[in-house]
């Protein structure tokens, strides 16, 4: 697939470490669903990311994504959002439970 994507971490220039190419299709986990992303933004963690703050350089390339808005592929339209709630819960996703509960 065609994405934007981190390469590698870069501490003093973050956005040098955006690449632009193809990139092999991600799988989708069980209990998810695969969105067709129509429109994304960086926002401070994907900065971080960029950065390599909090991750590990074995762990590039990577694509990022925390806020983006897309199509589900029954043609629902969607927002993406940072926000991952424990499993099993059921909720306003933006009051999931902390990860220790």
């Amino acid at each position: 697939m065609f994405a934007v994507y981190a390469k590698e971490p870069d501490q003093d220039k973050p956005l040098d470490s955006l690449a632009v190419g193809e990139r092999p299709e991600p799988e989708v986990p069980q209990g998810w669903v695969r969105v067709a992303v129509k429109a994304a933004s960086l926002n401070m963690h994907d900065i971080w990311t960029l950065r390599g703050v909090g991750i590990k350089p074995d762990q590039f390339p990577m694509i990022l994504g925390c806020d983006g808005a897309g199509v589900l592929d029954d043609g629902t339209e969607v927002v993406l959002h940072s926000v991952i709630h424990a499993p099993g819960w059921q909720g306003d996703s933006t009051r999931a439970p902390s990860p220790t509960t």
